[in-house]
């Protein structure tokens, strides 16, 4: 399954048919445009321009609108999900945590000064959120608690991702030509 988002806020769901990808669906439900889409395999999570965040469950042939987080203006960028958590990234600098399963938002908090482009959680519940403010925050998403932080100088943050089965991850810099990998143990405890 490939999920795509439209500047209309619809989400165009595409299928492997015969070796090549074919329309299968279109979701309604956001009225403006889509920033990210995230699927855990059991669920599709969509954010878009206002902040919205809809949690979609797959039926069969039909999908089933489930939850609805309600945006408060400001865009919802980039999104990760972890056990019952979805978390988004806000352009006002924000990080809400919301329960995904019973609808609450269990934390907002103030992460950055500036946009948050990416976030990315691993297995363990460790979570790294990077800004246009050049800080790269590492989270405890378990606890909701900062753990560690510290800027990248002159560097407007758009990338991170942890490294596969690691705490280890990469981050990147917009007009950069590096991907800079951090190192638990040797970069940050």
């Amino acid at each position: 399954m490939v999920a795509v988002g439209a500047s209309s806020g619809r989400i165009l769901i595409f299928k492997k048919d015969s070796g090549t990808f074919a329309w299968a669906d279109t979701l309604q439900g956001h009225s403006n445009p889509i920033c990210d889409i995230q699927y855990n395999g059991k669920r599709l999570f969509t954010s878009d321009d206002n902040g919205c965040i809809l949690v979609w469950s797959h039926n069969g042939d039909t999908w089933d609108l489930l939850k609805t987080f309600e945006g408060a203006g400001s865009p919802c960028s980039t999104m990760c999900v972890y056990k019952d958590y979805v978390v988004g990234g806000y352009g006002s600098g924000h990080l809400r945590v919301f329960n995904h399963q019973d609808g609450t938002l269990v934390a907002e908090i103030t992460a950055h000064a500036r946009w948050i482009n990416a976030i990315d959680v691993n297995p363990t519940g460790l979570m790294v959120s990077v800004s246009e403010d050049t800080v790269v925050n590492i989270w405890n998403l378990t606890q909701i608690s900062l753990q560690h932080s510290f800027s990248i100088p002159n560097v407007q943050l758009c990338g991170v991702q942890f490294l596969q089965g690691s705490d280890d991850f990469a981050v990147t810099g917009y007009d950069m030509k590096d991907i800079l990998i951090f190192k638990k143990n040797a970069d940050f405890k």
